[in-house]
């Protein structure tokens, strides 16, 4: 398919009514991102039914916008018209909630208003974000309820406190009169995970249509609503976890819709953390006992007696064979711990080299998981008898019957995801494919019972492409940092999309050229830590604004907190330390103070070299205090290392020194923030002027001066 003129002057059209309307200057870099954004999707060929080509990855398109490029106007108004003009969904992907909100709140309400573009838009979040009326309800039932009663959930080994109750209370009282939307983050005050937890959706207890809350539901209006627009926009997490389940049930059908995956480079480790699974030995054994506690009370709140005594019994055996393969597993797992503690770096954890799980234990998990599967299959008969008998009234007997539909949902899921980590390690991985990572780590306050069984796969690259490369009709990608020393190939192997020739470098418009890079001369190492801290000390308060705003970014809590309580009191009075206050109140402080003319310096960590905002004199000055190599001792990351060498790679050129480069892009742009901005970028690490690798990561960077070893 050609781009249309027609189409074609619709984007140039709106384009130029959003500039107008706003008063903003037409931007290079925006116009650019715009045209390769309409083309990928302009150019995508398709059948009478609308059935994309299959073409391998001509599809997908990666576009790495600087900073300074106004990517999600450029985005936005190219995906919105295209997916309108092709009768597509259009999914805009964001890393976080945070991000979400940023697009529906203000990015796509102005669009909407500006551009004369007619499109709806709706936010999709986990439902774990709203309110289960039913679970509030039941709560505050169990909280009333008289001393000799039983209570509805009878695990819980107290009453919920008053304080817990007075929260449940006004939450259902501002739903129920309309005063509140039952989403989590509308809610004007912040609501504890504890507490959140009393009353939030699960999967596990929601009934559907069955429930007699089911049209006043928050997460089903929601739903519904998403059903009805042309925009959605959700996050990361929540597209992987839709399209695990098959695509279509919370957001479109993937084969009828594109995908704008906004900072995309998280797509790797949000995948990664999807597709972990972790199995407690302790847990798995209490939770034996929970099953049959659980199974008595269906027993006395059904009708169907027999059917589920004899259900009852079932379970009862399975539960004994499965205490029985527990107890077995139990001296296997301390004997691999004996003797295999050369394997680890820590007493209390253990990777299986090449993902190679011993004979004995494989076995015992085989047997563990045949009986997971009968369960499984257990529970679920119980828990279609519990829904059978639920009705439309809200009696004491309804509620009870809910309770228990929600114990059993949590129960199966819980039996599922065992299931699936004794799956991992009954099987040996397919000869030349990347292992799983299994490991084991052990909870010392808990002694030889504490042991957790993990696993995770070593790479999602083909995961990824199974879920939504191969099945959506498109899918634009973009970051201000997807490649790594200038290049693409490493995300590109992340995320599974090789033989792709739609990928793009867009320089934001900002000013590099006034703005500097600096590494000063340095007499210490930063691998000698206690020398490289002593030298920040002193050197810092030369390196940080004097009138305005400056951000420190430490790549370990210890340099931070050495540098810190290292520093003379006129400075520190000046500083701001990253976990004094959340995040959010820190950063108002530090504007707060750079508003009335008082220079403020933040110290943080990783989490502030990325999606940290501080334009103009709230930071003329970024100081990384060395370069971010992260240190390979998760069990994944040495098994990824271990992999590459095995297979002829290096893993310190082809993992470190990437991942190295986007962090440094990631902490260098957190000072260019508008093109009105200039500062200064100071890195503490003189290995960049000494190492091989130092030249390529120089290269790499954005057009800054440079001031090197002065």
């Amino acid at each position: 398919m050609k781009l249309s003129d027609n189409t074609k002057k619709d984007i140039q059209k709106a384009y130029s009514d959003w500039l107008g309307s706003n008063e903003y200057k037409p931007r290079r870099a925006q116009r650019t991102m715009i045209a390769v954004i309409a083309k990928a999707l302009g150019t995508i060929e398709f059948d009478a039914e609308g059935v994309r080509d299959e073409k391998f990855n001509k599809h997908v398109c990666l576009v790495e916008a600087g900073t300074g490029t106004g990517k999600t106007v450029s985005y936005s108004i190219a995906s919105i018209i295209l997916a309108k003009s092709l009768d597509k969904k259009l999914v805009i992907s964001t890393a976080t909630v945070t991000l979400q909100e940023q697009l529906v709140l203000r990015d796509l309400p102005n669009l909407q208003e500006t551009s004369g573009i007619d499109f709806s838009f709706a936010i999709a979040k986990g439902r774990g974000r709203y309110l289960c009326l039913s679970k509030a309800s039941m709560r505050l039932k169990d909280a009333d309820r008289s001393g000799k009663d039983l209570p509805i959930f009878p695990d819980e080994e107290r009453r919920l406190p008053e304080k817990a109750v007075a929260q449940v209370k006004e939450l259902t009282q501002a739903f129920e009169v309309g005063e509140w939307d039952g989403d989590r983050d509308s809610w004007e005050e912040n609501i504890s995970h504890e507490d959140w937890s009393l009353v939030g959706a699960d999967r596990a207890s929601c009934s559907g249509k069955k429930c007699p809350s089911y049209h006043q539901c928050a997460l089903f209006k929601a739903r519904d609503n998403i059903r009805n627009v042309d925009v959605v926009v959700a996050n990361h997490d929540l597209v992987l976890a839709d399209l695990a389940t098959g695509g279509g049930n919370v957001l479109p059908e993937p084969e009828q819709t594109i995908y704008v995956f906004d900072e995309a480079h998280h797509l790797p480790s949000k995948s990664q953390n999807h597709l972990s699974r972790q199995m407690s030995l302790s847990a798995e054994r209490r939770r034996v006992t929970t099953t049959q506690k659980t199974i008595a009370r269906a027993i006395k709140i059904l009708d169907q007696k027999e059917e589920i005594k004899r259900l009852a019994k079932t379970a009862a055996q399975i539960d004994e064979a499965l205490d029985a393969c527990l107890i077995n597993l139990q001296p296997l797992l301390e004997m691999t711990f004996q003797n295999h503690t050369e394997l680890t770096n820590s007493s209390d954890e253990l990777r299986f080299q090449g993902g190679v799980v011993p004979n004995e234990l494989q076995t015992v998990f085989q047997e563990l998981s045949d009986c997971y599967v009968l369960k499984c299959n257990c529970l679920q008969k119980i828990s279609d008898l519990t829904l059978a008998s639920f009705t439309e009234t809200q009696s004491q007997d309804q509620v009870a019957r809910e309770s228990l539909y929600a114990a059993l949902g949590e129960l199966s899921m819980m039996c599922e995801s065992a299931r699936s980590v004794c799956v991992d390690y009954a099987r040996d991985d397919a000869p030349g494919v990347m292992p799983t990572v299994r490991w084991l780590k052990l909870q010392p306050s808990e002694g030889i019972d504490g042991i957790s069984m993990y696993a995770a796969p070593l790479s999602t690259a083909k995961t990824l492409t199974d879920l939504i490369w191969n099945r959506c009709f498109a899918s634009i990608l973009t970051s201000a940092t997807l490649a790594a020393l200038g290049r693409f190939e490493h995300f590109i192997e992340q995320i599974g999309i090789g033989g792709l020739d739609q990928a793009h470098k867009i320089l934001g418009e900002l000013n590099f050229a006034d703005s500097v890079f600096h590494v000063p001369l340095m007499k210490s190492d930063p691998t000698r830590a206690e020398e490289h801290t002593q030298e920040i000390i002193e050197m810092l308060p030369e390196l940080v604004s004097q009138k305005h705003g400056s951000l420190v970014l430490f790549s370990s809590r210890r340099q931070l907190d050495a540098v810190f309580e290292g520093l003379d009191v006129s400075l520190k009075e000046r500083v701001l330390v990253q976990g004094d206050r959340s995040k959010q109140a820190l950063i108002n402080k530090h504007k707060e103070r750079v508003d009335e003319g008082i220079p403020s310096v933040l110290l943080g960590l990783a989490s502030f070299a990325e999606g940290l905002d501080l334009p103009g004199d709230y930071c003329t000055q970024v100081v990384i205090a060395k370069l971010p190599f992260a240190v390979p001792d998760s069990p994944i990351d040495e098994a990824l290392g271990e992999w590459i060498e095995k297979s002829g790679g290096n893993s310190f050129w082809d993992i470190a020194v990437p991942s190295v480069s986007i962090k440094l892009l990631q902490a260098c742009g957190r000072l260019l923030r508008s093109e009105s901005d200039v500062g200064r970028v100071s890195l503490l690490d003189n290995r960049i002027l000494r190492k091989s690798y130092g030249q390529q990561l120089l290269a790499c960077l954005p057009p800054f001066q440079q001031s090197l070893g002065k």
